[in-house]
């Protein structure tokens, strides 16, 4: 069992949970258009991503 709150393996990424599924798109936008971006939308929807992402290798 991997203990986190979103998943990538890469051609398939997996959350569990409502604020999870923040925290997935949050972490998409972070892999294809970088953390300033996934900042920035964290600031316009008052939401900061939390919890741990596992990347396989």
């Amino acid at each position: 069992m991997i203990d986190a709150r979103v998943v990538d393996d890469g051609n398939l990424v997996t959350a569990g949970g409502v604020t999870s599924g923040i925290d997935l798109a949050l972490w998409v936008i972070t892999r294809e258009c970088g953390a300033s971006i996934a900042t920035s939308v964290e600031s316009v929807m008052e939401y900061e991503q939390r919890g741990v992402v596992w990347r396989s290798s």
